[in-house]
């Protein structure tokens, strides 16, 4: 009573203060507020690790959507870089990559750009390192970095002159590659390095963080050469595979810019219908563009760190008016002293400030901690996210979002406890049972809580129920231990004659390693991320030739005879190839269900002579059997009409080694690698892994979108279940004395615990109700990253809200069971 009165002296006059006098009150408030936080310390604890989680959360997403959504990006002029790309009109609008045909025609067409240029994937066989390497490359037309707005942090970029023949062997290296092979040697400029046997000059380094990521999958780039525009590529159309960057005029919009590609894409439509009929043209600012599917799951989550701050703010004011009522006596001192309301407030609400405060200050712990194991769990390589950081922006945040929080979670306490009288408190010497307005708004505030979860758990019970349907989806080939080499060849393999014997002898040695079942190789490999994508024309022997418009067409393949039962690809009819489709054999063909429904519902494809066309030639050939269809894009993309030609009479030079090993078999991508140096010791491998790693990685974004989502909603549920239980637990040991009662008189059990528990789930009943109306409101927004079920999938729905409710019934049955063992004669005796 003495702290009381001493923190409530020069009151009586009212609420009107001098300067010094408010700064004094101030400091005095605060003084009391910090004895407080240590008398309470269990309360202060909970509260301040509420607090953390909360704040925490949401500055590390909050540092994370600011990086990759809104901080400027680090080339000259960001705002007017922009990708293009092609738009498949017959597939929902998807975007693509680019013909090198069409893209000549854009730069030329087009007004709206300062430049156009292309880069075109590619890979060095790079030989000055233990063993050989394939580098990542980019081969690059004309203004690629005056496009991008990137300057060289030694050296210079490309001239003009250099994207000729035989002025071309000139690169530009990553800083990561100059820092790993060069030891970031500041004479790196004008040194010779060998690539794929051929002396090449280093002209310059980029930045550390020159990654454009404008390939679909983004990868990092080590080298960047000039692209020599070759004899075919300017009637090459069907095969898209290059991507383009521009950069907008000044003055000039994107909108202005994609009403311009617009109609130069229409004109090439009616030009070339067989080809670009279906083409449109997408422009994309690099922002929008960098930000890609990321964005959608970037705002859920900033949505769902924001619903736990909420929940951890009602939690935190629950705990407040609990601990208000238990301060009734104080108040009423305070008030009798001549503390108007105004007074109460400011000093109830500079205790919140402190609290926030110390739940600030944690949540940056929280944060830091929270931004590495994002960073390092990301699972796609997001252009910008190793620069998140917590620098002044996201501090300034933090520090908003904490006084924010004290209004949020404070304000409702301090309103409620400033306007109580000082009659019962004084006269009775002890707190009374809670006032109905106090009981209303603890109520309340559960049924918010509940809502608000109910809302989270909603949404990770979609991702979930989502992710669990892709996972059943048929990829078109059996599990197992299968490993892959990607290899490209045609360096030194230079003739079809050495490129099918090479195969052949490594595919041999393969086969021969111990634990090895079977081995085989094919072109065109599902996830890997440097696919190669071959669209043909398909003509049908024996059918009327379509207007070139309609001419059907089709994906093509190349495999060796082995692959098939390697990866477990079904055969529906016929025959697999075999080691007699040789060169000197007909030339045979297989084509997958796809294929066979779409363009022989009718009648049986085998005995059919196709013909498709590979590098500019046609290839005539006889059908010989139907096999299961693999999903190459994602088990979220419908398969592909695709037609195998066999390796041995079409000899390609980039082929992926597909080895199944025995189950229990020991065995490792290098000793898979010495088997092939055995033949060429040269030869390097631009991409080695299990098939395993390669089905995870196509399902790492979802997998962490559902992990942080599922991880928010659990807290979000832990959270609801404290608020319940405290909430019940306190207003049952107010009315420790009318159960008592209620005992003495005979009331079971039985009947007080169902008393109890009735009492607590009125609110949940309600917060699930409106929970139940926000989910549906809300899991539109989350129909991007949802497969194969809807966004109001009832299963979720009905299973989140029995989950809630039964968390909710075992948080008021703990308090209610602690009731019934409650001594009514003693209760009676005290009363």
């Amino acid at each position: 009573v003495c702290s009381v009165v001493n923190t409530s002296w020069n009151m009586k006059s009212g609420d009107s203060y001098s300067a010094p006098a408010i700064s004094a009150d101030l400091f005095q408030d605060l003084r009391h507020g910090l004895r407080l936080i240590r008398k309470h310390a269990g309360f202060t604890v909970v509260a301040v690790a509420v607090l953390a989680i909360g704040i925490g959360a949401n500055t590390a997403i909050f540092s994370i959507v600011d990086t990759l959504l809104f901080r400027p990006l680090a080339y000259e002029h960001a705002d007017r870089i922009v990708t293009i790309f092609q738009r498949n009109l017959n597939a929902g609008g998807a975007k693509d990559d680019v013909a090198p045909a069409n893209f000549l025609d854009w730069r030329e067409r087009s007004r709206s750009f300062e430049v156009m240029a292309a880069s075109d994937p590619y890979s060095f066989d790079y030989t000055g390192g233990s063993e050989p390497e394939s580098l990542f490359a980019m081969l690059v037309t004309e203004g690629f970095f005056e496009a991008a707005g990137a300057r060289p942090r030694l050296g210079r970029t490309f001239r003009p002159e250099e994207h000729q023949q035989g002025r071309h062997r000139v690169v530009v290296i990553s800083d990561g590659f100059w820092r790993r092979r060069f030891g970031a040697d500041p004479h790196i400029i004008g040194r010779v390095v060998s690539l794929d046997q051929e002396a090449y000059t280093i002209v310059g380094v980029m930045p550390r963080n020159f990654q454009l990521g404008i390939l679909p999958r983004a990868m990092s780039h080590d080298i960047w050469a000039p692209k020599v525009i070759q004899e075919y590529e300017p009637r090459l159309r069907g095969s898209a595979f290059w991507n383009v960057i521009a950069r907008r005029k000044p003055g000039i919009t994107t909108e202005q810019a994609q009403a311009e590609m617009d109609t130069i894409a229409a004109a090439l439509a009616r030009e070339y219908p067989r080809t670009n009929r279906e083409v449109g043209v997408l422009v994309l600012s690099l922002r929008d563009h960098l930000a890609g599917s990321i964005r959608t799951a970037l705002f859920v989550l900033l949505g769902a760190v924001g619903v736990v701050l909420l929940i951890a703010c009602a939690n935190i004011a629950n705990l407040l008016l609990v601990r208000g009522s238990q301060r009734e006596r104080e108040f009423a001192i305070r008030a009798a002293l001549g503390a108007g309301r105004a007074r109460l407030m400011r000093q109830l609400l500079a205790e919140n400030v402190l609290l926030a405060t110390l739940g600030g200050a944690a949540g940056l712990l929280v944060a830091r901690w929270g931004i590495r194991l994002i960073v390092s769990l990301t699972p796609v390589n997001v252009p910008g996210i190793d620069q998140v950081a917590l620098d002044a922006r996201v501090l300034a945040f933090a520090a908003v979002l904490t006084l924010s929080t004290a209004l949020l979670f404070g304000l409702s306490p301090s309103l409620q406890f400033s306007r109580k009288t000082t009659h019962d408190p004084m006269k009775e010497g002890r707190s009374m049972t809670a006032s109905v307005p106090a009981v209303r708004l603890r109520r309340g505030l559960v049924a918010a809580e509940v809502g608000l979860a109910l809302v989270l758990l909603t949404g990770a019970g979609l991702l979930l129920r989502s992710f669990m349907v892709l996972t059943r989806v048929d990829p078109g080939f059996a599990g197992g231990d299968i490993y892959l080499l990607q290899a490209f060849t045609g360096d030194r393999q230079t003739t079809p004659e050495r490129r099918v014997q090479f195969f052949r002898e490594t595919l041999d040695r393969l086969r021969g390693v111990p634990g090895v079942e079977s081995a085989g190789a094919v072109m065109a490999m599902p996830f890997i991320e440097s696919n190669i994508n071959i669209e043909s024309p398909l003509r049908i022997e024996g059918r009327p030739a379509p207007p070139p418009q309609d001419e059907p067409s089709t994906f093509v393949n190349i495999a060796t005879p082995d692959v098939f039962r390697t990866l477990g690809i079904p055969l529906r009819r016929g025959r697999f190839f075999t080691d007699r489709d040789a060169g000197d054999a007909p030339p045979v063909a297989l084509v997958n269900d796809t294929l066979a429904r779409r363009y022989w519902a009718d009648r049986d494809p085998i005995g059919q002579r196709i013909t498709v066309t590979m590098q500019g030639r046609p290839r005539t050939a006889d059908v010989v059997g139907i096999v299961g269809e693999l999903r190459h894009d994602g088990l979220d993309q419908d398969p592909r009409p695709e037609v195998f030609l066999p390796h041995a009479q079409l000899s390609w030079a980039g082929m992926v080694y597909v080895i199944r090993a025995s189950p229990n078999a020991t065995i490792s991508l290098q000793s898979l690698k010495e088997q092939i140096w055995a033949i060429d010791k040269m030869q390097a491998f631009y991409r080695t892994a299990t098939l395993d790693e390669l089905v995870a990685k196509s399902l790492a974004e979802r997998r962490f979108s559902l992990w942080l989502l599922g991880a928010f909603a659990a807290l979000a549920l832990v959270l609801a279940a404290v608020g319940i239980y405290g909430v019940i637990s306190f207003a049952t040991s107010q009315r420790t004395h009318e159960i008592g009662i209620r005992m003495a008189l005979g009331a079971k059990s039985e009947d007080i615990t169902r008393m109890v528990v009735a009492n607590g789930m009125t609110p949940v009943g309600i917060g699930v109700g409106l929970g139940l109306t926000g989910a549906l409101i809300l899991s539109r927004f989350m129909t991007r990253l949802l497969f194969g079920i809807s966004p109001r999938d009832v299963v979720t729905f009905a299973a989140v809200s029995v989950l809630l409710v039964i968390v909710a019934l075992v948080a008021c049955y703990v308090p209610a069971r602690r009731a019934t063992r409650i001594d009514p004669i003693a209760t009676l005796r005290e009363g």
